[in-house]
C-alpha cells in the first residue's frame, strides 16, 4: 500500500540495495510504473551495448561450446562469454550503474513525495 504520509529517505535508500524491496520503495511513493519502465529501458540499452561491444563469435545455444548432450549447458561460458574476466567486469559495471540510478531516482522521488506533505501542513 502506498504511504499515507512522509517516507524515510534513509529507509528508501536502504531498500534500493535489497532485491524486490526497491520495487516496494517505488510503490510506496507511487512511482512503481516509472521505475519499472526506466529499468526495462536500461536493461534493453545495456544488452544492446553488450551485444555491440562483445559480439558473439559465431556461437549459439546449439554450439558444442555452450551445450552438449553429455554435459548439458556450460553456464560459465553462456553467461560470461569466451573471456570470463571481461564478463565479470561487465556484470559489476552494469550493477554499479543500476544501483546509482536506483538510489538517485528513489531519493529524488521520495524528497518530492515528502514535500507534498510539508506544504499541506
Amino acid at each position: 500500500m502506498p504511504a499515507k504520509g512522509p517516507v524515510s529517505i534513509t529507509w528508501q535508500t536502504i531498500f534500493c540495495f535489497i532485491p524486490i524491496m526497491d520495487i516496494v520503495a517505488s510503490y510506496r511513493i507511487k512511482k512503481m510504473r516509472w521505475y519499472l519502465l526506466i529499468f526495462t529501458i536500461f536493461g534493453a540499452i545495456s544488452m544492446l551495448i553488450q551485444s555491440i561491444v562483445y559480439p558473439l563469435d559465431e556461437t549459439s545455444i546449439y554450439n558444442e561450446r555452450i551445450y552438449s548432450e553429455i554435459n548439458g549447458v556450460d553456464w560459465n561460458y553462456a553467461i560470461l562469454g569466451s573471456n570470463p574476466d571481461l564478463g565479470i567486469l561487465n556484470i559489476i559495471i552494469h550493477h554499479a550503474i543500476a544501483y546509482v540510478i536506483a538510489v538517485y531516482l528513489i531519493r529524488r522521488w521520495s524528497k518530492r513525495w515528502n514535500q507534498n506533505f510539508s506544504q499541506s501542513l
